[in-house]
């Protein structure tokens, strides 16, 4: 392997699962940081904020992830409120999400029924407490001319007994509905990518992506100029990785994290 000087690591079926650290997730942290690599973690999250995903890692005991962790949900509020600055957001997600639209100085409404103007953007990300009648609301902005948000286009979510529906699956379903393309932020879409690059102060040739997916870390990184390897201890199989083609081909395939800390090092 090349001597990557830096890392993209995604977080569900890379890092952890549910609540798991995935074998060889820390020894890999550990060995990086040592060796005077960079990283920086990249997730599709889109129900949780950084500092809790950071919480997370350090409750799982990852070393140090203060300060390296990027997600879509975080990037997809920043990027309406850079669009429509002081405007207002219906959010199809977790209290958390509305809370970072909230932050980035966005006004959150609809939360109980349609009881003020359409918003100008509908932000969709995973909802726990999914109903048809905060589908509907989705649905109704879209249609009266909202923006379309989706912070990823994950069809299902690695957990540690196996997978539950991803946010792409509402995507999906407004998408349908509606007759509308959403605006994806995560990955597959370079943006957050790029992002990650420009934190870490690295270039995209010295860089891997390490992802579970190829049809999402995998078209990301390539998207953004750089080597992708994926894991196999997410969503994506090896039959899957041999049948995949253009972007979403990985350049390795490894079948965890701690495999591809062997291949670094030569072991």
């Amino acid at each position: 392997m090349r001597d990557y000087r830096a890392f993209i690591l995604d977080l569900d079926g890379v890092i952890y699962r549910s609540e798991r650290l995935l074998p060889g997730a820390r020894e890999f942290i550990a060995w990086a940081d040592a060796s005077g690599r960079k990283l920086v973690f990249v997730s599709n999250n889109s129900f949780a904020t950084p500092a809790e995903v950071t919480a997370k890692l350090v409750r799982l005991g990852a070393p140090a992830p203060e300060g390296r962790v990027l997600t879509s949900g975080a990037a997809a509020a920043r990027l309406i409120a850079a669009r429509r600055p002081g405007g207002s957001v219906y959010v199809l997600g977790v209290p958390a999400v509305e809370g970072m639209a909230e932050r980035a100085g966005l006004r959150v409404v609809w939360r109980d029924g349609m009881d003020a103007p359409t918003p100008d953007a509908v932000l969709v990300g995973l909802d726990f407490g999914l109903s048809y009648d905060r589908l509907r609301r989705g649905l109704r902005a879209i249609l009266a001319g909202a923006d379309f948000i989706g912070v990823n286009r994950d069809p299902m979510l690695p957990v540690e007994d196996g997978f539950d529906p991803g946010t792409g699956s509402l995507v999906a379903a407004l998408e349908y509905a509606s007759g509308r393309t959403a605006e994806i932020v995560g990955k597959p879409a370079p943006g957050i990518m790029l992002e990650a690059l420009r934190a870490m102060g690295a270039e995209a040739r010295e860089t891997l992506v390490v992802g579970d997916g190829v049809e999402l870390d995998i078209v990301a990184g390539h998207a953004a100029g750089m080597d992708a390897a994926l894991v196999l201890t997410g969503m994506s199989t090896r039959a899957q990785a041999e049948a995949a083609t253009g972007l979403s081909k990985p350049d390795y395939v490894f079948d965890g994290i701690g495999d591809l800390l062997t291949a670094l090092r030569g072991e």
